[in-house]
């Protein structure tokens, strides 16, 4: 047995420790466990692995007797249970000899994650200032080695919980198309190509697409700005690296989201390594705050919710949908802190649902929940798009130091005479403001029918109740 083991049969007589996780239930039933009870996995020398079942206190209890030395311990994630939003970022130093600063993959994924699962600030104007939010959010965990960069970044401090792994495996996987797509959209004077629908239709043909291009990115698109702030197309470029075997691949993990997936807990080893999982000293989390060490153990976890009254991010019809059921006022929640997961939707790979893991409900009937409807992706080959795509550039490129570009276009669900144009670059007109914001988007409204557009800004703090029509000339 290993030190481990005895130690939990010691602290812990009642406790079951087993060869297989399913055992556990067993367990569960007989002594009425709590929801928010931890599954550990004990990795043991042959790499195989016991299960057992604690409370956040034996837990606790546990790391404050056992050795940091002694800990080859993971949590172990349930596909039907809600959980905190995580990435695992790592790739092989000697494949990527061309990344020079190892803190821009993590970096941009913090941005990324925060920008989705958070209401548009347009207050936040310094890039230190909007890190600093980040990091009262996100825990940033290391493992790094001089052979390889490895990060753990957790949402601690969440503003959303995801349904379970298999909503939050389909929301990175779309994150991951929206991001890319947004680099082959983009053009600059170092970097314009033009690629068939069906060449962006996946994300590995988009990789692919990618590749001879990479290191360009990285170089010359640091000014080429996105639509989340503080983020360029270089940044998303850092995503994109090579594995041992010199393939392009991500160095976000997508696998970690799978059935019966062991994360490292915090403060523990892979056996016969020597790199534990501890504290980013780069990205300090909620430095403001000292955390005790059973509070850092506590928000570190995936599946463990302190408070669970938080909106849910659930699957209904291959589409996000956001379940408000535990907020006093969902309308204008929904409206704020979820206006980005809509425009996810739209880029959904039906490729993802082909093979869904089985025994796992991904349509349910919510209260009080919010379904973001279906909205058609156009194709340049529709003549209204056409017609009206070169009426619209001309506005977001009539002047010279706000420049952009159309990010993206999609038909309106009830009134389909309506083309929204979501605008990406520089161009951030405001019509109440009568300037251009800093960091927050527009989007130009085009009604087909009656000839008509407008300039809707996605602000928050400015009422779009009433839209500025005008004549298109």
């Amino acid at each position: 047995m290993s030190f481990v083991h005895n130690l939990i049969k010691r602290l812990f007589p009642y406790r079951i420790i087993s060869h297989h996780i399913s055992d556990l239930d067993i367990q569960s039933l007989q002594l009425n466990t709590d929801k928010n009870d931890i599954v550990i996995s004990i990795e043991k020398e042959n790499t195989s692995r016991h299960f057992c079942c604690l409370t956040i206190e034996e837990l606790t209890t546990l790391f404050e007797y056992c050795p940091i030395i002694h800990r080859t311990l993971y949590e172990s994630i349930s596909l039907d249970k809600p959980i905190k939003t995580y990435i695992d970022f790592e790739y092989f130093i000697d494949k990527n000899l061309y990344i020079e600063d190892h803190y821009k993959g993590p970096m941009s994924c913090l941005k990324i994650l925060y920008y989705f699962l958070n209401v548009p600030n347009d207050t936040i104007n310094t890039s230190e200032s909007y890190t600093k939010n980040i990091l009262k959010q996100f825990l940033v965990l290391e493992a790094s080695t001089s052979e390889k960069i490895s990060y753990h970044l957790i949402h601690a401090n969440p503003s959303a919980l995801f349904q379970n792994t298999t909503t939050l495996r389909i929301f990175m996987k779309t994150i991951i198309h929206f991001l890319l797509l947004s680099i082959i959209q983009h053009k600059c004077t170092t970097f314009n190509i033009n690629l068939t629908v069906q060449e962006c239709a996946t994300t590995s043909n988009l990789i692919n697409q990618l590749v001879p291009f990479v290191n360009t990115l990285r170089k010359h698109c640091n000014r080429c700005n996105t639509s989340i702030p503080f983020l360029s197309i270089a940044d998303i470029a850092y995503l994109l690296v090579q594995n041992k075997t010199n393939q392009w691949t991500l160095a976000i993990d997508t696998n970690v989201y799978s059935k019966n997936q062991q994360l490292r807990l915090f403060e523990s080893f892979k056996y016969g390594k020597n790199n534990p999982l501890v504290l980013s000293t780069k990205f300090p989390f909620h430095s403001e705050i000292q955390y005790s060490y059973p509070n850092l153990l506590k928000k570190s976890l995936i599946t463990f919710m302190e408070h669970d009254i938080k909106p849910k991010i659930y699957l209904k019809d291959k589409n996000f949908v956001v379940d408000l059921s535990s907020i006093s006022n969902p309308i204008n929640t929904l409206s704020y802190n979820f206006i980005h997961v809509n425009l996810l939707n739209q880029y959904i790979d039906p490729s993802i649902f082909y093979n869904p893991p089985t025994n796992i409900n991904i349509d349910r009937n919510l209260p009080k929940s919010k379904h973001f409807n279906t909205i058609e992706n156009l194709s340049l080959s529709i003549p209204d798009m056409q017609m009206f795509l070169n009426f619209v550039e001309n506005i977001i490129t009539s002047e010279s130091t706000h420049q952009g570009y159309v990010h993206s276009c999609i038909r309106g669900t009830y009134n389909k005479n309506l083309l929204f144009f979501n605008i990406a670059g520089n161009y951030r007109f405001c019509p109440k403001k009568n300037d251009h914001h800093k960091r927050n988007t527009v989007a130009i409204m085009v009604d087909t029918k009656n000839y008509i557009y407008c300039t809707r800004c996605k602000d928050i703090e400015c009422n779009n109740t009433i839209l500025s029509w005008k004549k298109i000339k």
